[in-house]
């Protein structure tokens, strides 16, 4: 089962969905207790958007092993998109509790808290995963971001700056910096990191903290700044959401 799952996951890689599915639903043919198998087919599942096939995976790697954590987030991770955010949190608690230590599974707590208008609950959870890997630019960012929302702007720029040693050449990060001191009137420091985010090729960037400047084509990304620029003198009374 092992073999046929590297199989599918080569598959996978190369977006062939259907092809990695059939192997990895022959992993569990060869060995039914083999969890991780029936995760990798739920993953499958929903890359292809198939959600009710994808829970229907997942339920079956619990049921191979309750305490495999990958399947309990893949659970978490359907409920998300499909906007049922109480399940969600349930299952990635879930997740969590089973491996504790894991910094993602605590960022994604704190995401679906954020979702459902609870800055103050996901900052707690985010400050968890920022203690737990000091060195997670995805904590950190999503912390910052939450300090953001909640107007904490002091703290969120001692965060940002962390951030900024971490992953210098981060275009989200320097665009963050610019909204911070944007918001604190800081002229010149937002028109700086404004000009770094948007000098920065976002295709030779990470663009692993938010969702920007993936979404987004480049030159659509260059005008999401300058207009961020061109609004310095604008009172503003409550930020646009990030990312």
């Amino acid at each position: 089962p092992q073999a046929w799952c590297a199989v599918g996951n080569s598959f996978s890689h190369q977006r062939d969905h259907d092809q990695a599915i059939k192997c990895f639903k022959r992993a569990t043919q060869l060995d039914p207790t083999f969890a991780y198998a029936f995760t990798l087919q739920g993953h499958e599942y929903v890359a292809s958007e198939e959600y009710d096939k994808a829970l229907e995976a997942y339920r079956k790697g619990i049921s191979a092993d309750s305490r495999h954590y990958n399947a309990w987030y893949g659970l978490g991770t359907v409920y998300e998109k499909m906007g049922k955010l109480e399940y969600a949190e349930q299952h990635f608690r879930n997740a969590a509790s089973i491996n504790p230590t894991n910094a993602v599974l605590v960022c994604c707590i704190g995401l679906v808290l954020e979702k459902m208008n609870n800055p103050k609950a996901a900052l707690i959870q985010y400050g968890r995963a920022s203690s737990l890997a000091p060195h997670s630019v995805l904590a950190r960012f999503r912390k910052a971001r939450a300090l953001m929302k909640l107007q904490e702007l002091k703290l969120a720029l001692a965060e940002l700056k962390i951030l900024k040693d971490i992953a210098p050449d981060e275009a989200n990060v320097h665009y963050l910096l610019g909204k911070v001191y944007k918001m604190l009137h800081d002229k010149a420091n937002a028109i700086k990191h404004f000009t770094t985010a948007l000098n920065l090729d976002p295709k030779v960037s990470g663009l692993y903290c938010g969702k920007l400047f993936r979404l987004l084509t480049m030159h659509q990304a260059a005008q999401y700044i300058k207009d961020a620029m061109e609004t310095l003198d604008e009172e503003e009374d409550q930020e646009a959401d990030i990312a």
